[in-house]
């Protein structure tokens, strides 16, 4: 089950039941998927001591193109882009009370060369090509209930093409949507 889908039941679970609920919040969940520039969506989840950041961009915003890289800058781009979004440090501000510790990073680009057969395959000759990357990122809070604050200036400077970051929150009590922009970086709870 996706990431969004779980997001989308904790919801429910936090919440009274009600199919007219579920289905707007499904529906929401769905249009965060949208492919727009200059828009990425980050969702968070906290459950006890595990945190858990997922970052869905349009290529564009992280590396300026969406094309396959074939020249050496463009594969270089990618390869620094890359390098900086493993770079949780320099791209999230957490409470440092919570005492958070990255544990797993995973990246899914489809700009990167094990994708390139699929990507080609995916989309006809004549339209428009969209890729995306997804950054999922696992923390262990050691004193959770200290995370109240989360700084995203770090990500808007590195990656200056993304414009907002629709942002989606969930812990046992809060569920809170934001959308964060270059001049408006703090989600704070």
């Amino acid at each position: 089950m996706r990431f969004i889908d779980l997001l989308a039941l904790a919801v429910l679970a936090l919440t009274p039941f009600s199919f007219t609920a579920y289905a707007q919040e499904h529906q929401h969940a769905q249009s965060l998927k949208a492919h727009l520039h200059g828009v990425a969506t980050l969702n968070i989840a906290l459950e006890e001591q595990q945190l858990a950041l997922e970052l869905h961009s349009p290529a564009m915003n992280i590396l300026g193109f969406e094309y396959q890289p074939s020249s050496t800058a463009d594969k270089q781009a990618v390869l620094d882009a890359e390098q900086t979004l493993k770079n949780e440090q320099q791209l999230f501000k957490l409470s440092d009370a919570a005492q958070c510790a990255l544990t797993a990073v995973s990246i899914e680009n489809d700009l990167t060369e094990h994708n390139n057969d699929h990507q080609q395959s995916a989309h006809d000759e004549n339209e428009q090509q969209h890729s995306d990357i997804q950054v999922s990122y696992q923390f262990n809070c050691a004193r959770p209930e200290k995370l109240k604050r989360i700084d995203l200036d770090g990500f808007f400077k590195a990656f200056p093409l993304t414009e907002k970051i629709r942002v989606q929150l969930i812990r046992a009590d809060v569920q809170q949507g934001v959308d964060l922009s270059q001049s408006n970086t703090a989600l704070s709870w």
